[in-house]
Protein backbone atom coordinates (compact mmCIF):
# COMPACT_ATOMS: atom_id res chain seq x y z
CA UNK A 1 0.00 0.00 0.00
CA UNK A 2 2.57 1.99 0.77
CA UNK A 3 4.73 2.04 -2.26
CA UNK A 4 1.77 2.47 -4.47
CA UNK A 5 0.51 5.52 -2.58
CA UNK A 6 4.35 7.00 -3.46
CA UNK A 7 4.24 5.95 -6.64
CA UNK A 8 0.67 7.73 -7.39
CA UNK A 9 0.76 10.41 -4.72
CA UNK A 10 4.63 11.03 -3.59
CA UNK A 11 5.95 11.07 -0.08
CA UNK A 12 3.97 12.72 2.27
CA UNK A 13 0.94 10.47 1.55
CA UNK A 14 3.53 7.76 1.41
CA UNK A 15 4.50 8.96 5.42
CA UNK A 16 0.86 9.28 6.09
CA UNK A 17 -0.23 5.55 4.62
CA UNK A 18 3.37 4.43 6.76
CA UNK A 19 1.85 5.18 10.32
CA UNK A 20 -1.94 4.40 8.82
CA UNK A 21 -0.61 0.87 7.68
CA UNK A 22 1.05 -0.01 11.58
CA UNK A 23 -2.38 1.26 13.26
CA UNK A 24 -4.63 -0.82 11.21
CA UNK A 25 -2.11 -3.91 11.68
CA UNK A 26 -2.59 -2.81 15.52
CA UNK A 27 -5.99 -2.95 15.22
CA UNK A 28 -7.33 -5.60 13.50
CA UNK A 29 -4.66 -8.39 13.94
CA UNK A 30 -2.86 -7.19 17.62
CA UNK A 31 -4.55 -8.81 20.42
CA UNK A 32 -6.94 -7.46 21.92
CA UNK A 33 -8.79 -6.72 18.41
CA UNK A 34 -10.12 -4.18 17.59
CA UNK A 35 -8.13 -1.82 19.82
CA UNK A 36 -5.11 0.19 20.16
CA UNK A 37 -3.80 -1.32 23.28
CA UNK A 38 -0.92 -3.39 23.43
CA UNK A 39 -0.63 -6.19 25.80
CA UNK A 40 3.06 -8.05 24.39
CA UNK A 41 5.68 -5.14 24.32
CA UNK A 42 7.13 -7.88 21.48
CA UNK A 43 4.41 -6.12 19.45
CA UNK A 44 6.15 -3.18 20.02
CA UNK A 45 9.47 -3.97 18.25
CA UNK A 46 7.39 -5.26 15.17
CA UNK A 47 5.46 -1.84 15.08
CA UNK A 48 9.07 -0.19 14.85
CA UNK A 49 10.46 -2.35 12.10
CA UNK A 50 6.93 -2.26 9.79
CA UNK A 51 7.11 1.37 10.31
CA UNK A 52 11.09 2.12 9.84
CA UNK A 53 10.42 -0.52 6.65
CA UNK A 54 7.44 1.77 5.28
CA UNK A 55 9.17 4.83 5.31
CA UNK A 56 11.93 3.93 3.82
CA UNK A 57 9.98 2.16 0.87
CA UNK A 58 8.12 4.90 0.67
CA UNK A 59 10.36 7.62 0.50
CA UNK A 60 12.77 5.54 -1.90
CA UNK A 61 9.74 5.04 -4.46
CA UNK A 62 8.78 8.43 -3.70
CA UNK A 63 12.32 9.37 -4.86
CA UNK A 64 12.37 7.39 -7.78
CA UNK A 65 9.25 8.50 -9.21
CA UNK A 66 10.30 12.28 -8.93
CA UNK A 67 13.77 11.24 -10.67
CA UNK A 68 11.60 9.83 -13.23
CA UNK A 69 9.67 12.89 -13.63
CA UNK A 70 12.74 14.91 -13.91
CA UNK A 71 14.50 12.67 -16.26
CA UNK A 72 11.08 12.85 -18.79
CA UNK A 73 10.94 16.48 -18.40
CA UNK A 74 14.24 16.92 -19.41
CA UNK A 75 13.96 15.00 -22.17
CA UNK A 76 11.08 17.11 -23.67
CA UNK A 77 13.09 19.83 -23.17
CA UNK A 78 15.86 18.60 -24.93
CA UNK A 79 13.56 17.61 -27.87
CA UNK A 80 11.68 20.92 -28.08
CA UNK A 81 15.50 22.84 -28.14
CA UNK A 82 16.01 19.83 -31.17
CA UNK A 83 13.02 21.10 -32.71
CA UNK A 84 14.10 24.69 -32.45
CA UNK A 85 17.65 24.04 -34.08
CA UNK A 86 16.37 22.40 -36.75
CA UNK A 87 13.74 25.43 -37.48
CA UNK A 88 16.66 27.89 -36.84
CA UNK A 89 19.04 26.19 -39.39
CA UNK A 90 16.10 26.57 -42.43
CA UNK A 91 15.57 30.65 -41.35
CA UNK A 92 16.50 33.34 -43.58
CA UNK A 93 15.66 36.67 -41.96
CA UNK A 94 16.78 37.29 -38.62
CA UNK A 95 12.62 37.86 -37.83
CA UNK A 96 12.58 34.26 -38.55
CA UNK A 97 15.25 33.89 -35.87
CA UNK A 98 13.29 36.17 -33.63
CA UNK A 99 10.11 34.63 -34.33
CA UNK A 100 11.10 30.64 -33.95
CA UNK A 101 12.65 31.45 -30.41
CA UNK A 102 9.55 33.60 -29.17
CA UNK A 103 7.55 30.66 -30.14
CA UNK A 104 10.40 28.65 -27.92
CA UNK A 105 9.51 30.28 -25.53
CA UNK A 106 6.22 30.29 -24.90
CA UNK A 107 5.83 27.01 -26.01
CA UNK A 108 8.11 25.78 -23.24
CA UNK A 109 7.58 27.83 -20.51
CA UNK A 110 4.42 29.87 -21.68
CA UNK A 111 6.62 33.81 -20.86
CA UNK A 112 6.25 36.34 -22.89
CA UNK A 113 9.73 37.46 -24.61
CA UNK A 114 11.82 40.28 -26.62
CA UNK A 115 14.92 40.62 -28.94
CA UNK A 116 16.50 43.64 -29.27
CA UNK A 117 19.43 42.54 -32.22
CA UNK A 118 22.54 45.09 -32.89
CA UNK A 119 23.07 46.86 -35.86
CA UNK A 120 26.44 47.55 -37.75
CA UNK A 121 27.00 50.65 -34.85
CA UNK A 122 26.08 48.36 -32.02
CA UNK A 123 23.13 49.99 -31.69
CA UNK A 124 20.16 47.67 -29.86
CA UNK A 125 16.83 47.38 -31.63
CA UNK A 126 13.92 46.20 -30.59
CA UNK A 127 12.71 43.26 -33.11
CA UNK A 128 8.86 43.34 -34.25
CA UNK A 129 7.33 40.55 -32.26
CA UNK A 130 8.01 41.13 -28.78
CA UNK A 131 5.22 40.82 -26.17
CA UNK A 132 6.68 42.20 -23.12
CA UNK A 133 8.20 45.89 -22.17
CA UNK A 134 12.33 45.64 -21.77
CA UNK A 135 14.25 47.87 -19.80
CA UNK A 136 16.49 49.51 -22.24
CA UNK A 137 18.93 50.45 -19.15
CA UNK A 138 19.45 46.81 -18.43
CA UNK A 139 19.37 45.53 -21.85
CA UNK A 140 22.52 47.97 -22.71
CA UNK A 141 24.27 46.91 -19.48
CA UNK A 142 24.15 43.17 -20.56
CA UNK A 143 24.84 44.06 -24.42
CA UNK A 144 28.05 45.85 -23.00
CA UNK A 145 29.25 43.63 -20.87
CA UNK A 146 28.15 40.62 -22.20
CA UNK A 147 26.60 39.31 -18.53
CA UNK A 148 22.72 38.82 -17.21
CA UNK A 149 21.50 41.19 -15.95
CA UNK A 150 18.21 41.86 -14.80
CA UNK A 151 15.40 39.47 -12.15
CA UNK A 152 16.94 36.93 -10.55
CA UNK A 153 20.52 38.24 -11.17
CA UNK A 154 22.74 40.85 -8.57
CA UNK A 155 22.26 43.38 -11.34
CA UNK A 156 19.10 45.11 -11.41
CA UNK A 157 17.21 42.33 -9.85
CA UNK A 158 14.43 45.00 -9.52
CA UNK A 159 13.66 44.70 -13.33
CA UNK A 160 10.47 42.58 -14.28
CA UNK A 161 13.05 40.67 -17.28
CA UNK A 162 15.81 38.78 -17.41
CA UNK A 163 18.16 39.99 -20.08
CA UNK A 164 20.59 37.95 -21.60
CA UNK A 165 23.16 38.29 -23.85
CA UNK A 166 23.00 37.10 -27.58
CA UNK A 167 27.05 35.67 -27.43
CA UNK A 168 27.73 34.67 -30.84
CA UNK A 169 31.41 33.21 -31.88
CA UNK A 170 32.81 36.21 -32.95
CA UNK A 171 30.60 38.87 -31.41
CA UNK A 172 27.44 39.72 -29.42
CA UNK A 173 24.41 40.09 -31.24
CA UNK A 174 21.95 41.35 -29.17
CA UNK A 175 20.04 40.58 -26.14
CA UNK A 176 16.90 38.37 -25.36
CA UNK A 177 14.50 39.45 -22.60
CA UNK A 178 12.43 37.34 -20.67
CA UNK A 179 9.54 37.86 -18.43
CA UNK A 180 10.05 35.80 -15.44
CA UNK A 181 8.08 37.38 -12.79
CA UNK A 182 5.70 34.54 -10.95
CA UNK A 183 6.91 31.91 -13.91
CA UNK A 184 9.73 30.05 -11.98
CA UNK A 185 12.25 30.21 -14.28
CA UNK A 186 14.98 31.53 -11.99
CA UNK A 187 16.10 28.13 -11.03
CA UNK A 188 18.75 26.53 -12.26
CA UNK A 189 17.92 23.82 -14.64
CA UNK A 190 15.54 26.40 -16.44
CA UNK A 191 18.27 28.83 -16.58
CA UNK A 192 20.57 26.45 -18.90
CA UNK A 193 17.94 26.10 -21.16
CA UNK A 194 17.11 29.85 -21.19
CA UNK A 195 21.11 30.04 -22.07
CA UNK A 196 20.97 27.37 -24.41
CA UNK A 197 18.02 29.52 -26.32
CA UNK A 198 19.74 32.38 -26.09
CA UNK A 199 22.74 30.37 -27.62
CA UNK A 200 21.34 29.20 -30.41
CA UNK A 201 19.31 32.84 -31.69
CA UNK A 202 22.39 34.42 -31.29
CA UNK A 203 24.72 31.75 -33.64
CA UNK A 204 21.81 31.74 -36.09
CA UNK A 205 21.85 35.54 -36.45
CA UNK A 206 25.47 35.73 -37.00
CA UNK A 207 25.25 33.11 -39.65
CA UNK A 208 22.49 35.40 -41.34
CA UNK A 209 24.78 38.28 -41.10
CA UNK A 210 27.70 36.19 -42.56
CA UNK A 211 25.22 34.94 -45.61
CA UNK A 212 24.68 39.03 -46.23
CA UNK A 213 28.38 39.88 -46.02
CA UNK A 214 29.22 37.25 -48.47
CA UNK A 215 26.36 38.27 -50.88
CA UNK A 216 27.43 41.97 -50.83
CA UNK A 217 30.76 40.86 -51.03
CA UNK A 218 29.85 38.62 -54.47
CA UNK A 219 27.85 41.31 -56.21
CA UNK A 220 30.86 43.62 -55.22
CA UNK A 221 33.22 40.88 -56.91
CA UNK A 222 30.79 40.42 -59.95
CA UNK A 223 30.41 44.46 -60.29
CA UNK A 224 34.16 44.77 -60.45
CA UNK A 225 34.46 42.21 -63.05
CA UNK A 226 31.66 43.77 -65.24
CA UNK A 227 33.12 47.42 -64.74
CA UNK A 228 36.89 45.61 -66.04
CA UNK A 229 35.40 43.77 -68.64
CA UNK A 230 33.60 47.09 -70.16
CA UNK A 231 36.57 48.92 -69.00
CA UNK A 232 38.89 46.69 -71.52
CA UNK A 233 36.38 46.66 -74.36
CA UNK A 234 35.91 50.67 -74.13
CA UNK A 235 39.66 50.54 -74.31
CA UNK A 236 39.96 47.92 -77.43
CA UNK A 237 37.54 49.78 -79.05
CA UNK A 238 39.49 53.31 -78.70
CA UNK A 239 42.59 51.38 -79.77
CA UNK A 240 41.05 49.45 -82.87
CA UNK A 241 40.71 52.64 -85.43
Amino acid sequence: AVVGIALVFGRGPAVFAAFVGVGLFDFFFVLPRFSFAVTDAQYLLTFAVMLVVALVVGQLTAGLKVQVEAVTERERRVSGLYEMSRDLSAALMVEQIVEIGARFLDAEFGVKSAVLVADEQDRLNVMPGATTEVDMGVAHWAFERGEAAGRGTDTLPSSKCLVLPLKATMRLRGVMAVETAGSGLLNPEYRRVLDTCASLMAISIERIHYIDVAQRTTVQMESERLRNSLLSAISHDLRTP
